[in-house]
């Protein structure tokens, strides 16, 4: 009976697979729908964009009717819509379809790319590729400038006002949103509002366009003479509601006599001899010179070849000087390299110094270098090998740190004039320059979150492609200016292979740090007395410190307030001992200062800064001594009858005490006694009841 059973169950089961197997055809089990083609579409807010796509069946059978479905998450600020391509008829192997897609941006963009799904379905069956839409301009910034910026009157005495003037230069096509423009930190300097509030609100900057702003400010009557730093912040939102914030330090002249200025100079430029093939490095010096009356500070001096596609830095760009004392001379040095893009002629490079003098930005004369770039294949008329050139790149920060990230873009350029590119793959390789002072190495800067190859589709003749990316760079990269060679592989539209190279010098910091043991200064001291200060100090960084130097800031008197060390190697010690007197009283500030240079010649300090109270010393003189008031002579007949009243009270307390004393011994005894009475009268009544 038991095999019966089994036997029809068995049976039943081989009809209902017999039923179901006529449905289940070859080709839905073998099909593959996927996207083709790039899955990352930059996309802007105010249009309709439009984003072409390609659906290809990588599958092995044919598909029937293929229904598409777009879906984005409700939060995301997207909406997106199928414009044609939403029903396919049919796909065969390797078969491809148009898509077209609308996305519009409809709310607010927090994050700058949004996945979008795709739902492909086709007899019963459902697959999924998703696409990614990137904010186009999202992390970008405006470029901007401080212009014009100047103070009136020019130099302000103590207890006067003036007024602090100047533009914003928005010199971006993107618009600036929600400008505001502020003075920070002025209770620190001694300046102040005159009138007005400390901040100005634009509602926007056009880019390429300007706004002017002012502030009234007013200087403290007790302030000494010296150019005293205005912290202006600039923060402003881009199209998608980012915020952006940037500071820059002007300085207000107090005190200083009126036509004293600076004036720096480019002296004993040294250009480059003879021809130089392409991508062979050449430098050009020079000296920079303060030939003016008063420091210059926060000196900027920038290098461009006037053709920045024949021509390009190989080191940084932009130099930077804190300050140039008057007849004091700074070596500056840039090198460069030309391109395959550059022709066979002499290529001219322009160099500019800005510095504030006085409080006020100055541009000096512009001085002009050239240099003669040997290239044959410039003279092949016939276009016939297109080219792939880095036009421009930046990186962020300009000097990087070793053991930090960084930004750096660029901006690739066709410079063929007749052919396109495509399939255009780039990957970057270290290129060690021979050094004494460092090991060939492959391995400094490391692509964050990315691989070391980047691909693109094409490039149009004379056309450019922006690329950013971001790198690491190893914690033991010396201090130094590397080079960064970029490969180039790609083809014509015939098919025909080229490659390329490319150099970028990316300057590179060490981290450098000196630690101070802590030490005191007496908060009270007196005027002319010797203080001591003794304390030892180590480089904890990670490179060899130059030029180190200890001084002390003050009002004092010392025998040496500037005492040179030298060089301090890494895990170095050192110990200073001063002593220094104060010659002024009241509140006397008095700072204990490092400064040190790293092998790239910027300077550091390390500061401690003191306030002392210093008193006048006293010193006692005969008429004043004179002139105290005497003692009053003592009147001994009043002593006598105070002696004698408090001797009879004396006595009178004492009988007192003795007479109450007295009146509680005599109760004690009588109530004795009454006890007593009353147990012999109880021990009568007693034997008499017996």
């Amino acid at each position: 009976m038991r095999t019966t059973n089994w036997k029809k169950l068995v049976t039943l089961l081989l009809m209902c697979v017999a039923l179901v197997m006529p449905s289940i055809t070859v080709y839905a089990d073998t099909a593959s729908i996927v996207v083709g083609g790039e899955k990352i579409h930059a996309i802007e807010s105010g249009v309709d964009n439009t984003i072409n796509l390609q659906v290809k069946n990588k599958g092995t059978g044919t598909t029937g009717t293929i229904f598409t479905e777009a879906v984005v998450s409700p939060t995301d600020p997207v909406r997106v819509q199928i414009k044609s391509g939403a029903n396919i008829s049919s796909l065969g192997q390797n078969a491809v379809a148009d898509l077209t897609l609308v996305v519009k941006v409809t709310g607010e963009v927090k994050e700058s790319t949004y996945p979008v799904t795709l739902n492909f379905t086709y007899n019963g069956y459902s697959t999924q590729d998703t696409i990614y839409l990137e904010m186009k301009d999202f992390t970008k910034e405006a470029q901007f400038g401080l212009t014009n910026m100047q103070m009136t009157p020019s130099s302000l005495s103590t207890g006067e006002s003036g007024v602090l003037s100047g533009s914003i230069q928005n010199q971006s096509t993107y618009t600036m949103h929600d400008v505001n423009i502020s003075l920070e930190n002025l209770e620190t300097t001694g300046i102040s509002l005159a009138s007005g509030f400390s901040n100005q609100y634009i509602s926007e900057i056009v880019g390429g366009t300007s706004q002017n702003f002012n502030f009234q400010l007013a200087t403290s009557t007790d302030m000494a003479t010296g150019n005293y730093p205005v912290t202006i912040l600039l923060t402003y939102k881009n199209q998608y509601g980012t915020v952006t914030e940037k500071t820059q330090q002007y300085y207000i002249n107090v005190g200083g006599v009126s036509g004293q200025t600076s004036e720096v100079l480019i002296q004993n430029m040294v250009e480059p001899s003879g021809t130089y093939d392409v991508n062979e490095n050449f430098t050009i010096t020079f000296d920079l010179y303060n030939d003016g009356s008063v420091s210059a500070k926060d000196i900027i001096v920038t290098a461009s070849p006037i053709d920045a596609s024949a021509v390009v830095p190989k080191s940084n760009s932009m130099k930077t000087i804190s300050e140039l004392s008057v007849g004091e001379s700074y070596p500056i040095s840039f090198t460069f390299a030309g391109t395959a893009a550059a022709n066979t002629q002499n290529h001219a490079i322009e160099f500019a110094v800005e510095y504030t003098s006085g409080g006020s930005k100055v541009h000096t004369t512009r001085q002009f270098a050239g240099v003669n770039v040997y290239n044959p294949d410039s003279d092949d008329t016939t276009e016939s090998k297109p080219r792939i050139i880095v036009q421009e790149y930046h990186a962020d920060p300009i000097s990087v740190m070793a053991g930090e990230e960084f930004d750096l873009s660029m901006v690739l350029w066709n410079a063929s004039s007749e052919k396109d590119v495509k399939n255009i793959k780039m990957y970057f390789s270290l290129a060690e320059e021979t050094s004494s002072e460092s090991e060939t190495s492959g391995n400094v800067f490391i692509p964050v979150n990315s691989s070391n190859t980047f691909y693109f589709d094409e490039i149009p003749s004379r056309g450019t492609v922006d690329k950013s990316m971001r790198l690491y760079v190893v914690p033991e990269a010396q201090p130094k200016t590397y080079t960064l060679t970029v490969n180039f592989e790609y083809e014509d539209a015939s098919g025909n292979e080229y490659t390329a190279t490319e150099l970028l010098g990316i300057n590179v910091k060490q981290s450098t740090e000196i630690q101070m043991d802590d030490f005191a200064i007496p908060d009270m001291v007196e005027m002319y007395m010797p203080v001591n200060v003794s304390f030892g100090y180590y480089n904890t960084g990670r490179v060899t410190l130059n030029n180190v130097m200890v001084r002390v800031e003050g009002d004092v008197e010392c025998d040496s307030k500037n005492t040179y060390i030298g060089n301090m190697e890494t895990g170095d010690s050192e110990y200073y001992d001063v002593m220094f007197t104060p010659m002024t009283a009241g509140e006397v500030p008095v700072s204990i200062v490092i400064s040190y240079e790293d092998a790239t010649g910027e300077v550091y300090e390390e500061r401690r800064d003191f306030n002392m109270n210093v008193m006048e010393p006293y010193m006692p003189e005969m008429d004043d001594m004179e002139m105290m008031p005497e003692e009053p002579p003592v009147d001994m007949k009043k002593m006598a009858i105070s002696i004698s009243l408090l001797a009879v009270g004396l006595l009178a307390l004492f009988v007192f005490i003795k007479k109450q004393k007295g009146n509680m011994e005599d109760a004690h005894a009588y109530a004795y006694d009454d006890e007593e009475d009353e147990e012999d009268e109880e021990d009568d009544e007693e034997g008499m009841s017996l």
